[in-house]
């Protein structure tokens, strides 16, 4: 027993190098950070002259500095190379605060740029700005504007329905606020994920409660009264438009909800504001063009559009409304005291915010209403033709 003790003492000996410190367990090499997950931007406008980005920080912990990245755009896809733009310091805390940067401008022209966020590692050995990694970063980029639209779905709860018809006007349902309401939904998230544009909606669910100068109006009293409160809103919510979203009717009180397909067409009227503006009355011709192409080829209807200059939309009349085969067009409709007629577009005329109110097609044609019943690609292609007028309109589409 002692020869085993006495030759494991000297194998420990001799592997300490004969200094007779016991031999020391070599140390791992530090393992590089391990970067899970891209930050992707989260785009906003931030003012008339700004734009803010943000991002999760639930890599803080494993990430030294945060690149804020940008590029221009052109027919808002990301063109050109990437300029890093900011540096963000971690704070180290995983989940913590959420990281954000303010991109600022010289002017409020309306501007459109493409953001993604790229980062150093701790260690300093990952910098995704690399070439090699741009690919990968390439996916998590966000389109972001400083441009704000008020989004007025029309009406509330089941307002303007055929629901208590029977045979062939009511065989397909139909209620015009349930309607306007799917197609403010889609085309809020149509600007934002396509064209990076903000929007304030005055209403998310059937019913509308809106606050204004301390006072809250409810359903009845936005609709049947005080209806320029919705237009109030663009401007409270530092918006840039107004749109408010509807399908139209007639005059005619026989058969109201059986009147011929070839009644259908679209009107988009504007306020004194946009009326006045080259911009805006871009933003309604592109709007009225892109529906009527849709509506032909979806069947709905078979009349063209006019477009209409600065200063020159038409008039309204119950005669050219209810007009059977004739075309849609832009119209610029006075109340008896010269000021705008219809109170959504007053109220956001008063506060200086262009506005426009879409007809998209007349609900009084069963065409119309079995296609809405149908599918949900009736109000997405709608959205989709007001998204692209809107963004035509300042710029970032041809």
């Amino acid at each position: 027993m002692k020869r085993k003790i006495i030759a494991s003492l000297l194998s420990l000996f001799l592997l300490a190098g004969l200094t007779g410190a016991a031999p020391e367990t070599p140390e791992p090499e530090p393992e590089a950070p391990e970067i899970t997950m891209i930050p992707a931007p989260v785009t906003s406008k931030a003012s008339a002259s700004s734009i803010r980005i943000a991002w999760t920080s639930a890599e803080d912990d494993v990430v030294k500095t945060y690149f804020v990245m940008r590029r221009k755009t052109k027919n808002n896809e990301g063109t050109g190379k990437w300029k890093t733009i900011a540096k963000v310091k971690s704070d180290g805390v995983k989940d913590g605060p959420e990281n954000s940067y303010t991109d600022q401008f010289e002017s409020s022209l309306p501007v459109q740029y493409e953001y993604k966020i790229c980062i150093l590692s701790m260690d300093k050995t990952m910098d995704t700005r690399d070439a090699s990694c741009e690919e990968e970063t390439n996916v998590h980029t966000a389109l972001g504007t400083n441009v704000k639209v008020c989004i007025d779905p029309g009406h509330f709860k089941t307002v303007n329905n055929n629901y208590d018809l029977t045979g062939a006007d009511g065989k397909f349902p139909y209620s015009e606020a349930k309607f306007n309401l799917k197609t403010g939904k889609a085309l809020q998230t149509e600007l934002k994920d396509s064209y990076g544009i903000d929007s304030y909606m005055t209403r998310t669910a059937k019913k509308i409660s809106l606050t204004y100068s301390g006072k809250k109006y409810v359903n009845d009293h936005l609709d049947q009264s005080n209806i320029a409160v919705r237009g109030y809103m663009a401007k409270a919510n530092d918006c840039d438009l107004f749109i408010s979203l509807h399908t139209n009717s007639t005059s005619h009180t026989t058969n109201p909800w059986s009147q011929p397909d070839s009644i259908n067409k679209v009107y988009v009227f504007v306020n004194s504001i946009a009326h006045n503006s080259d911009r805006d009355m871009k933003i309604a011709n592109a709007i009225g063009l892109s529906l009527t192409e849709y509506n032909q080829d979806a069947g709905i209807q078979t009349t063209g559009f006019t477009t209409r200059t600065l200063g020159q939309a038409a008039s309204f009349s119950n005669l050219s409304n209810d007009a059977s085969n004739a075309n849609g067009t832009i119209v610029f409709r006075k109340g008896s005291s010269g000021s705008d007629y219809y109170g959504v577009l007053r109220g956001c005329s008063t506060d200086g915010v262009p506005g426009i109110l879409v007809e998209h097609a007349f609900h009084a044609t069963k065409i119309m209403r079995k296609q809405a019943k149908a599918s949900a690609d009736l109000y997405e292609n709608w959205a989709a033709c007001d998204a692209y007028g809107i963004a035509c309109g300042f710029g970032f589409s041809d």
